[in-house]
């Protein structure tokens, strides 16, 4: 009798540690699977980024972006000084 209850405790054992180790293998593929679609993404967004940096190393194409997107404009006749009195416009 006494057998019989230790190889079902074994059993039980076996199970119970299969289980808990299924879980852990099952959790950690989902967090590299995770990490991997975020690695992703960022690589992604990097090489946007650096197409960006060499759209905007043209100079026209510079200036199109800081006059259309940030509404920036050159300084006109006041809105500017010069630290050259002979190019000073006041």
């Amino acid at each position: 009798m006494k057998n019989i209850f230790a190889v079902i405790f074994i059993l039980f054992a076996f199970i119970a540690g299969y289980s808990v180790s299924r879980f852990y293998v099952i959790r950690f593929t989902m967090q590299t699977d995770r990490l991997q679609q975020v690695y992703k993404r960022l690589v992604n967004e990097s090489k946007r980024m650096d197409f960006r940096i060499d759209e905007l190393k043209s100079v026209s194409r510079f200036e199109a972006y800081a006059s259309d997107t940030l509404k920036m404009s050159y300084p006109s006749g006041e809105d500017y000084e010069s630290g050259n009195e002979k190019y000073s416009q006041r």
